[in-house]
């Protein structure tokens, strides 16, 4: 079994290519509650990125989301709706990513 099985009840990480999906060690992902999901895809649709939540304190790894893919260049209209939602979770870290998905 997959270790980042647990990421497919989420609609959130379903940009995620299989490759990276099924190498890399995803643990540090949570799956929000799914009121905040659905926001979540709401905005990612409105902002055009593709968001992941870590968990805090989350460091990039060698074979990571972070390493592998180009985050999302936001104005400061849309770092504020992003903060919007970062201050939803906890702590935990909202990245969002380019899309279409670019590699480093």
């Amino acid at each position: 079994m997959n270790p980042n099985s647990f990421l497919t009840t989420s609609i959130l990480y379903d940009w995620i290519p299989d490759f990276e999906f099924n190498f890399y060690d995803l643990s540090d992902l949570i799956v929000p509650y799914p009121e905040l999901e659905k926001e979540c895809k709401v905005m990612e649709d409105k902002l055009n990125v593709f968001f992941a939540i870590y968990k805090k304190g989350t460091l990039a790894k060698p074979k990571g989301l972070c390493t592998t893919f180009k985050y999302a260049i936001l104005g400061s209209a849309e770092l504020e709706l992003c903060q919007n939602i970062q201050n939803k979770l906890a702590g935990n870290i909202l990245v969002a990513y380019a899309k279409p998905l670019q590699r480093w």
